[in-house]
């Protein structure tokens, strides 16, 4: 019996060498996961990164726009879980590899002369005053009603998204967040927009996609439809990323102007803390710009300016923000409200941004 055995293991010795192989493997891959996922719960993984000089590997990963540290987490993606419930990492996959290498070649093929543009780019520049057919807004869904009278600018100028769709305020909605559904900061972002174009033919997009479905995934689904934004509306001078925020009082979370209750507006400005992001002071200054206008015109609407250690997909745009339009405890009109002061500040900062554009 023992020679017969002996006699099996020789004649498949390199398929039993094989299964060996492949099971210690698999063995130092689950060891190697498990004591980053330790690390990276005690800090000590965020601090070795903070305080070391990754020039070689910035220079090998920064064409991706993602930092050194996500290829960890793509190996162990149970690290993403591993920061602030609000703030879930960036975090490298295949997708968004090639959506970044491609992104320079992609054509809107609901605009055919765009295909024209990608292959003569001579003719984009011509074609800019030439009037072109205006574009949908809300993600590609054009809204149903009467036109505006107003005037609109050529160009869409400013771009509206939500990474947390879902969010919204618990005054009118009982909840503070719409597990896969659209949630009152939609509200919010839909009468920005509709402020800029009615009362100020400002041309406007707001993608109401819904990227927050699983929630630790938000912010790399909201980069895909901030990357669409921009491809999309090639002129956009100004992007929000519109939230609510979360965990203070009701008499935090309301400011009178004009005799009526409005919701606080505080803009979040991302750094270079964690990733590469260099011109992340840019996204900062026009914050400050904007708040300065906000509390200049309503004094105390905005709350301030606060940089955090994450990039909220700001590094797509110079002027991109993200914007806290009221807490939980706030009501979907409050919020409102301060949306359509917010909109009158754009319009009035766009004036110098690009003049002769604004009707």
């Amino acid at each position: 019996m023992n020679y017969y055995v002996r006699y099996l293991m020789y004649r498949h010795r390199y398929r039993l060498s094989r299964i060996y192989m492949t099971a210690v493997l698999l063995g130092l891959f689950f060891l190697l996961a498990a004591a980053l996922y330790f690390l990276a719960r005690a800090g000590l993984i965020s601090r070795t990164l903070q305080g070391t000089n990754f020039t070689i590997l910035g220079m090998a990963t920064s064409w991706s726009e993602r930092d050194p540290a996500g290829l960890i987490r793509s190996a162990a993606p149970v690290m993403a879980w591993g920061g602030d419930n609000e703030d879930y990492p960036e975090e490298i996959t295949p997708t968004s590899l090639v959506t970044a290498m491609l992104a320079p070649f992609r054509v809107n093929f609901r605009n055919p002369a765009d295909l024209i543009d990608k292959g003569v780019p001579a003719l984009a520049e011509y074609r800019k005053g030439a009037a072109l057919p205006a574009a949908a807004t809300d993600g590609g869904q054009a809204e149903a009603g009467p036109q505006t009278p107003v005037a609109l600018s050529e160009d869409t100028l400013v771009g509206i998204y939500h990474t947390h769709t879902g969010e919204t305020y618990a005054l009118t909605d009982g909840v503070e967040r719409l597990q896969g559904q659209k949630g009152g900061v939609v509200e919010t972002g839909r009468a920005v927009r509709e402020t800029l174009e009615k009362e100020y033919g400002i041309r406007a997009a707001h993608y109401d996609r819904v990227n927050d479905a699983v929630y630790s995934l938000a912010y790399a689904e909201s980069e895909k439809t901030a990357r669409r934004l921009l491809e999309e509306n090639g002129e956009v001078q100004i992007i929000l990323d519109i939230h609510r925020d979360a965990g203070k009082p009701r008499n935090e979370s309301v400011v009178s102007i004009n005799g009526e209750e409005m919701a606080p507006i505080l803009f979040i400005v991302g750094s270079d803390a964690r990733s590469p992001f260099p011109s992340w002071k840019n996204n900062h200054t026009f914050a400050l710009k904007l708040s300065e206008r906000l509390n200049s015109e309503y004094p105390g609407l905005c709350v301030g300016v606060r940089v955090k250690e994450g990039r909220y997909n700001q590094f797509l745009h110079p002027r991109a923000l993200l914007v806290e339009i009221g807490t939980v405890n706030n009501s979907t009109e409050e919020a409102v409200r301060s949306g359509r002061l917010l909109a009158r500040a754009l319009a009035e900062e766009l004036e110098g941004i690009v003049p002769g554009q604004v009707p």
